[in-house]
C-alpha cells in the first residue's frame, strides 16, 4: 500500500467529483465521509479467471438488476476496455431506466 495525495494522481475534475460525492454517500450512509476516512484502490495484474454471464440488455442472466461490468466480471483485459464496458453497461442502465431496450 502507498498513501499518496489523490490530486496528484487524478485531474481535476475527478477531484471536484469526488468531494461532491463524498458528502452525498454521507447522507445516506451515516458515518462514510468521516474527516479521517481513508479512500483505497487496489490495483492487480491479472484479469479474471472468470465471467459473470450477462444477457443482451447487459443484465445477469441469474439476477435481474445486476450488471456485471468491466474486468472483475471476466468482460475487460485491461483499464481502457474496462473503461469502455462501464460507459456501454451505463448507457443500457440508463435505458432500462426510461424503458428503451439497448441496442447490440
Amino acid at each position: 500500500m502507498h498513501p499518496t495525495d489523490l490530486s496528484t494522481a487524478f485531474p481535476d475534475y475527478v477531484i471536484e467529483a469526488i468531494c461532491e460525492a463524498l458528502p452525498q454517500m454521507d447522507r445516506k450512509i451515516a458515518g462514510f465521509a468521516m474527516h479521517d476516512a481513508v479512500l483505497t484502490g487496489v490495483e492487480k495484474r491479472t484479469s479474471s479467471p472468470i465471467r459473470v454471464r450477462r444477457g443482451d440488455n447487459y443484465q445477469s442472466v441469474n439476477v435481474e438488476g445486476l450488471y456485471p461490468a468491466g474486468e472483475g466480471a471476466g468482460y475487460a483485459g485491461g483499464i481502457y476496455s474496462a473503461a469502455i464496458d462501464g460507459i456501454e453497461v451505463a448507457e443500457a442502465v440508463a435505458l432500462n431506466m426510461v424503458g428503451t431496450k439497448a441496442a447490440t
